[in-house]
């Protein structure tokens, strides 16, 4: 069995002892629940895993396939100011010296986290902004990039940049409007019920170094038809 919250690697420990705290919260519906988190790299295999106990996620690939497959546990709650309970969003950035248009930054270039993400990807097709793109493999990668010159526009997800303290090299141009959080998600849909209330209680319990480097400040659910596929959700 693996479990796994990879998503801001940058306060490993942290999210480590929130593990230790759910696991012993599970208690008896999960004895050989894994001891140690996994850190993936091949996020799509890993969600796609049988033996998948825990993980977070984002929103666009459960739409693109990975719903039917797992079982949403709860969403997030970020200590962020301005978002609503299990909404996050992105902050449109440019070099601080850069005035251009959002849409001819794009056009010059843009720095993505990964092509199936809904805050570093996703909100930029949405917004309209198209160009030339580079694949950096985080948010705090593409603010880097953004940076330094190899891309002139980035979508970086509100957690990340508050987690990061910013960029002084950078500048906010826009916000995009909040969107239902990465979800805590798990193959096991007979533990989806315990986890959630572990992992509640986890994290009402950590301290408060851990709550400031991770961001957390609890966990809330929302209804699965947020991030059912979009064309389920048409039809």
């Amino acid at each position: 069995m693996i479990a796994s919250l990879a998503w801001y690697p940058a306060t490993h420990s942290a999210w480590d002892r929130l593990w230790d705290a759910t696991r012993a919260g599970l208690g008896p519906h999960l004895s050989d629940a894994p001891t140690r988190l996994t850190w993936p790299v091949d996020f799509a295999s890993h969600w796609r895993a049988p033996d998948l106990i825990l993980s977070m996620t984002c929103a666009l690939p459960l739409q693109l396939g990975l719903f039917d497959r797992v079982q949403i546990v709860g969403t997030p709650i970020w200590d962020v100011p301005g978002l609503p309970k299990g909404h996050y969003a992105s902050h449109l950035v440019t070099r601080a010296d850069d005035g251009r248009a959002l849409s001819r930054a794009a056009a010059s270039g843009i720095a993505v986290n990964a092509l199936d993400s809904q805050s570093g990807w996703g909100t930029l097709v949405g917004a309209g902004l198209t160009g030339p793109s580079i694949v950096t493999g985080s948010h705090a990668a593409s603010m880097q990039a953004v940076a330094c010159g190899r891309a002139d526009l980035a979508a970086i997800d509100v957690v990340t940049w508050a987690m990061m303290g910013g960029d002084a090299r950078l500048a906010i141009r826009d916000t995009t409007p909040p969107t239902p959080a990465t979800p805590f998600i798990t193959a096991r849909a007979d533990l989806a019920a315990p986890l959630r209330v572990a992992l509640a209680q986890a994290i009402a319990d950590m301290s408060a170094s851990d709550r400031a480097a991770t961001g957390l400040s609890g966990l809330t659910r929302l209804s699965d038809a947020v991030y059912a596929p979009l064309l389920r959700r048409s039809a």
